[in-house]
Order: C-alpha cells, then sequence, then structure tokens
C-alpha cells in the first residue's frame, strides 16, 4: 500500500535497531525488576517473551503494509517448495560444515553455550532462543521488513544483498574479517533467494531453524541426555 510506503520504510529500519541494540538492553532493564530463576535464566527467558511481543508486532507491520502473503504457501506448490527447502538446506549445511572452522563466531558461539548451561530451565531458554525465536525474528527482519522496504525487485540483487550484509553483521562480536560477512551473508543470500522465489518467509525460515540445530547438535544431545536419564 502507497500511503504505507515511507511508514514501512520506517519500521524496518527500526526493528533492525531494536533487533541488534534495542532488544538486550531492554531485557536487561526488565530483568532488574523480576527475578524468578537463576540469572542467566532470567535473560533469556524474558528476552523470549520480549521477542514474542515484537515478533507479533512485525507480522502486524507486514501484514497491515500489503505483505500478508509472505504468510501463505500455494496449495499447489507446496511439494515442490518443500523439496527446493530441502535441497537449499543439504546445500548450505554441506557449505557451512567446510566454512565453520573459519569463522571466529564458532568458537564464540560455542562458548556461549558452554557459559549458559547453568541450569536446565536456563539452557532450555537458551534452544527456544536459538532454534526458534531468533530465526523467526531474523527472517521476518531481514526476508520480510529490509527485503521489501528496500530496493525490491532490484535487477542488480541489492534487496538480496543488503539485508544479507547487515543479517551478517551482529553475528560477531569482534571486527569480522572478509570471510566471516561472506559466509554469513551467503547464508542470508540463501535464505533471501527462498523467499524472494516463493514469495513465503517459512522456507527460509525452516532451512534458518534446521541449519541452527545441526550447528549446535552436540550441546543438543547432551542436554536432552541430561534431562531424560
Amino acid at each position: 500500500m502507497k500511503k504505507y510506503h515511507l511508514l514501512f520504510k520506517i519500521s524496518a529500519i527500526l526493528s533492525y535497531l531494536f533487533f541488534v541494540y534495542g532488544l538486550s538492553q531492554l531485557t536487561l532493564m526488565v530483568q532488574n525488576y523480576w527475578q524468578f530463576s537463576s540469572q542467566i535464566g532470567n535473560f533469556f527467558w524474558i528476552r523470549n517473551l520480549i521477542s514474542l511481543v515484537f515478533i507479533g508486532l512485525m507480522i502486524w507491520i507486514l501484514v497491515k503494509t500489503g505483505h500478508g502473503y509472505l504468510f501463505v504457501i500455494p496449495k499447489k506448490k507446496w511439494l515442490w517448495y518443500t523439496v527446493l527447502t530441502v535441497l537449499v538446506t543439504v546445500l548450505y549445511i554441506s557449505f557451512n560444515f567446510q566454512t565453520a572452522r573459519h569463522v571466529q563466531s564458532t568458537s564464540e558461539g560455542w562458548a556461549v553455550l558452554i557459559g549458559y548451561s547453568e541450569t536446565n530451565f536456563a539452557e532450555l531458554g537458551l534452544y527456544l532462543t536459538l532454534f526458534f525465536l531468533g530465526p523467526l525474528m531474523e527472517e521476518l527482519i531481514y526476508r520480510g521488513l529490509l527485503q521489501h522496504a528496500f530496493f525490491k525487485d532490484s535487477k542488480f540483487g541489492l534487496d538480496l544483498i543488503l539485508p544479507s550484509v547487515l543479517f551478517a553483521l551482529p553475528h560477531f562480536s569482534s571486527f569480522p574479517n572478509f570471510l566471516d560477512i561472506l559466509v554469513f551473508s551467503s547464508f542470508g543470500v540463501f535464505c533471501a533467494g527462498l523467499t524472494h522465489y516463493t514469495k513465503s518467509i517459512y522456507p527460509g525460515y525452516i532451512v534458518h531453524v534446521i541449519n541452527n540445530i545441526v550447528a549446535t547438535l552436540p550441546f543438543l544431545v547432551t542436554f536432552l541426555h541430561r534431562i531424560f536419564s
């Protein structure tokens, strides 16, 4: 809808800034007034609750601005889209295995998982963030808002490249090198291409979830063994 065009662009920028800078700060502010578990458990469960509200707001923005089609998969194409999603997942995970050891965020991510396994409750909150809520927020921001707010249908693929580079940058605690940005931007382009082709947020989200699960599988298996043994 043209009357929402400027507001849509502003919403995309503000959502990105909130996700990168504001979400953790708001979580810490709430954490100072609400204590119901360990310090780490508090952080992730409070973050998850705020994330649910944020997700609902982004979905509302996309629907109100005429992008509700992103949440629909045509019945006649669901099988082809499923096959395509599986192929992209296998392709990217293979790529990830070849490059993971050269990317700084791999060791950083493992250190976070080890440090945040303080209690089962805290670790469960972390996995909900890592496997489901985090990927959903990223897909809504990068492949939903930003991809459709700027350079939409660009002949040079800027609508795919720009959100993918912005997606890569927050994944590093220190200044990334070219390979770091290339690996994460490549994942962003994979998901952005899926969203562009299928006109749906779901295929990219599924790839994102599976990738995160596979990347942390040893920790997840250890966690499940501890819970059920």
